[in-house]
């Protein structure tokens, strides 16, 4: 049974957080072939991570939770000046998009089997 993904992110609960990123900031944060902006770019990240700003250098998760089952993307290397900078990035609505649509595919295969099984 076909999942509508529009219907069931209406019923699904997201939530975004935000974990430290082990990857290098530099030579990661920017590519611009420009090495003092480069530099420019990898010290206000530093320069944010001391004063606290989390999403300065962070790994992006958007989990997805319906009926107890969770999905989850993510993203690294993200460089945002808050969480609201991020959701207003394109990131954001697509990282909601592929976990929706994993957990679709996951409840999909659920149900398939329920009925495969005759439990349904």
């Amino acid at each position: 049974m076909k999942i509508d993904r529009a219907k069931l992110r209406k019923h699904v609960n997201i939530t975004l957080t935000c974990e430290p990123d082990d990857l290098p900031i530099e030579g990661n944060a920017l590519a611009s072939g420009d090495d003092a902006e480069d530099r420019r770019a990898e010290q206000w990240i530093r320069d944010q991570l001391a004063r606290g700003n989390e999403w300065a250098w962070c790994v992006a998760i958007v989990t997805v939770e319906f009926a107890g089952v969770i999905e989850r993307d993510t993203l690294g290397a993200c460089s945002y000046e808050s969480e609201a900078d991020f959701k207003r990035g394109g990131y954001y609505e697509d990282m909601i998009g592929e976990a929706i649509e994993r957990l679709a595919e996951r409840l999909e295969d659920q149900n398939d089997a329920l009925v495969t099984y005759g439990l349904i």
